[in-house]
Formats: C-alpha cells, structure tokens, sequence
C-alpha cells in the first residue's frame, strides 16, 4: 500500500444521490485510469476498479466518465449508499517492459497515484434528518442566528 498525499476533498451525500469523483492523473497514450478505495470500516473490503471491470458490468452503479480537459476518467457513482464510503482515489497504470536474465521480456504494470483523494461520507436518512431539523430551528430563532453569527 502506497500513500497519497495531497489535496483531500471531503464529500458528503444523502443516500440514493449520484456524485462524480474528479480524478487528477493525465493519461498519457498506453495507460489506463484505475480508481482505488480504501475503507474506514473493517468490514468493507478496499475496492479496486478498472476498465475491464466496469465494461464487463461487475459494477453497476459505477461507470467511468471521460474528462477531455484533463485527458483522464472520473468516477460516477449512481444511487449512493453506506456501503460506498471510503477514501477515492485514481491511479494511472504505466505499463514497464523488462527482460530477466535469460532474456525473456516481461510485462508489468506499475500505478503512479494522483495528488487528490477525495473522502467519500453518506449521511443516513437520521443524520440528514437531524441536520435538517437543526437548520430549520436555527432559522426560525433570529435570536439565537444573531448570537451564533455575534
């Protein structure tokens, strides 16, 4: 496991919204986009998804979305849940070619990471609820507005 560092973007969502994810690897000709997730919660697998993946559908709710001002793909997520949260981040494969020392060319494939990651957060139906409730208890009290504000 390598780390990103850089800008973290934090994104939160209601469940069941769409939201696309900004990838900031430039792909030069011969590399591919992968997207990584890594998870907070022990009992979500960290995900890894490449083209091959999401062409052959083994993620419906994710599809690569083709950015040509950055020359790269960013990634949509429809009807977001809980089970989506993570830490996102793309990764552009370079592909080394290698012979070993009898000669035979070898074919590997390294990822160099972008600098941005984005922290992906689903606010539940009771989070989104209570949020709301409070902005509206806020606003409806101008008095207690102007003491936050002051």
């Amino acid at each position: 496991q390598q780390r990103v560092f850089g800008a973290e973007v934090d994104m939160r969502v209601k469940a069941g919204d769409s939201i696309t994810l900004y990838c900031d690897c430039v792909i030069p000709l011969g590399s591919l986009i992968v997207w990584l997730r890594n998870c907070s919660h022990e009992h979500q697998p960290s995900l890894f998804i490449d083209s091959t993946k999401i062409f052959k559908e083994k993620f419906p709710r994710f599809s690569f979305v083709l950015n040509g001002s950055r020359n790269s793909y960013d990634l949509h997520i429809t009807n977001v849940s809980v089970s989506d949260e993570g830490i996102y981040y793309c990764a552009k494969t370079v592909k080394k070619i290698s012979k070993d020392v009898n000669g035979i060319i070898n074919n590997q494939f390294e990822y160099e990471y972008g600098n941005k990651t984005t922290r992906l957060s689903v606010l539940g139906e009771k989070t989104f609820s209570l949020l709301f409730m409070l902005i509206c208890f806020v606003l409806t009290n101008p008095l207690l507005l102007f003491s936050l504000y002051f």
